[in-house]
């Protein structure tokens, strides 16, 4: 594609791929040089330009440069109003459902994404889980992913032939202005605990970025909030499209009664503006309440049969990494889920203390590197409290010393004795089942079913928790 087709400028240059990364090579790249929280693409124009850039999209001038350069107010939104051209635009035939929060935006998301398909209404999924849809896959580094190759993935969709894309948008995209220009179509806000101040420093600061979503949705959709939680009143301020709430504690548009949690199973009354319904799930946990709400209130708006809504409910599948159950014939309970933050620790511990009664709870969790240094005091102190026992290991170190990144992690706990410290992940988890008596719960938590670690800002392959879970029961002889 030309450039001038791209952008207005009168430049015929020929563009075979888009980066705002000046360390990208080939024939024919267009860079564009964005403004980050820590870095300004425009100091990195020269090195671009070394590596075989062919022209240039930025805020200003920048002298010793001899190829087309195309000034514009906003490189980020320029970028991506250019993917959007390169990629035949698909935002425009695309009914766009992004969820966002602390956590439940993966369940939410990929229940979305069930529902969708079950009704025949073809749908891609982009999230923690991967980038799918029926025919087309493609992989995917990071929650959301970055600008070229979230367009990449609308393109895979559009070509499927889908009909919507339900996916996860995180607090760092929305917030580093990356999704800037790409509109939604049906915004959904789970909820806002402690994550990520090492990127935002404070809680507002963080709920801006989130509450960016709601500004990106259409006049013409719908922004779906949890009226439980203390940040309602800023997500509902910064919607720029009809808003309709959900809860449990508070008054709300859509509300539950009549909850009742069993370890498989979960049912509970849909009350308020949709009409009464009753409401049966095989995912399990009051957390799961509002996320089957929002998903409720979300599709409802897109016209679709709330009956026929909680129909496909009721025929579920897990969701990947999400309370999955590992059952090879061994006498007691494994679970692995990607819980990593101390409020969804929290409420999968309350789950399993509320409907498993008998046996120990063992937890395997880790701690991010290069992260907020109190969001893994947090989870010690939770766990060391809750729990029976614990093996404290590391998710992903990055770049902090996987040794002393543990022993950051009980720094405040100096008087627990209901732990060990096995820096080894895989080795952590291979104890706790080893360790496990009949009726305990392992519960394997923080990676789910990721296979990598990021060690010193490498990505190693590793079988992900669940398949490290499985080939140990195996060693132990249980087959299933």
């Amino acid at each position: 594609m030309l450039l001038k087709d791209l952008i207005p400028c009168e430049y015929d240059v020929p563009i075979d791929l888009i980066s705002d990364d000046s360390r990208t090579k080939g024939k024919n790249i267009l860079f564009v040089a964005v403004k980050g929280l820590t870095v300004d693409g425009h100091d990195y124009i020269k090195g671009a330009v070394e590596n075989g850039a062919v022209a240039v999209v930025c805020e200003h001038e920048v002298e010793g440069i001899d190829i087309p350069m195309v000034i514009v107010k906003d490189s980020q939104r320029a970028m991506n109003e250019m993917l959007n051209r390169f990629y035949g635009a698909p935002l425009g035939r695309l009914t766009m459902i992004g969820v966002t929060g602390t956590d439940g935006k993966t369940t939410t998301s990929e229940v979305i994404f069930q529902i969708l398909n079950m009704l025949g209404h073809k749908t891609g999924y982009i999230g923690t889980n991967g980038i799918r849809s029926e025919h087309y896959t493609q992989e995917n580094d990071y929650t959301t992913p970055l600008q070229e190759e979230l367009f990449k993935a609308l393109n895979g969709f559009k070509k499927d032939r889908c009909e919507f894309v339900s996916m996860e948008a995180t607090g760092e995209r929305l917030g580093t202005g990356k999704m800037d220009g790409v509109s939604f179509d049906a915004s959904i806000f789970t909820n806002l605990t402690r994550d990520a101040l090492d990127i935002f420093k404070t809680m507002d600061n963080y709920a801006a970025a989130k509450a960016k979503l709601m500004e990106y949705t259409k006049s013409t959709g719908i922004c779906v909030i949890n009226a439980d939680d203390p940040y309602k009143h800023f997500f509902i301020k910064h919607s720029s499209a009809p808003v309709i709430t959900y809860g449990i504690d508070e008054e709300a548009d859509l509300f539950a009664t009549d909850i009742e949690v069993g370890f498989d199973r979960l049912s509970f009354t849909l009350n308020g503006d949709l009409g009464t319904h009753k409401v049966v799930s095989p995912l399990s946990g009051r957390f799961n309440v509002y996320n089957l709400m929002a998903v409720i209130g979300c599709l409802a708006h897109f016209d679709i049969s709330v009956t026929d809504i909680i129909k496909c409910i009721e025929n579920l599948k897990p969701v990947e990494a999400r309370q999955t159950e590992i059952e090879l014939g061994q006498p007691f309970k494994v679970m692995v889920d990607y819980a990593h933050t101390a409020n969804s620790v929290a409420n999968l511990v309350k789950f399993l203390r509320d409907t498993r009664k008998v046996g120990r709870l063992v937890i395997v969790v880790g701690a991010g590197g290069s992260r907020d240094v109190y969001r893994r005091t947090d989870m010690a102190e939770f766990c060391t409290a809750n729990a029976d026992y614990n093996y404290f290991t590391i998710e992903d170190a990055r770049y902090e010393d996987p040794r002393m990144l543990v022993e950051t992690m009980v720094s405040t706990v100096p008087d627990a004795t209901n732990y060990e410290l096995i820096v080894d992940r895989d080795e952590a988890i291979s104890k706790a089942i080893r360790d496990a008596k009949p009726d305990d719960t392992i519960l394997i938590l923080g990676k789910g079913a990721e296979r990598y670690m990021m060690t010193n800002g490498v990505a190693v392959e590793r079988p992900n928790d669940i398949e490290r879970a499985e080939m140990t029961l195996k060693e132990m002889g249980y087959n299933g």
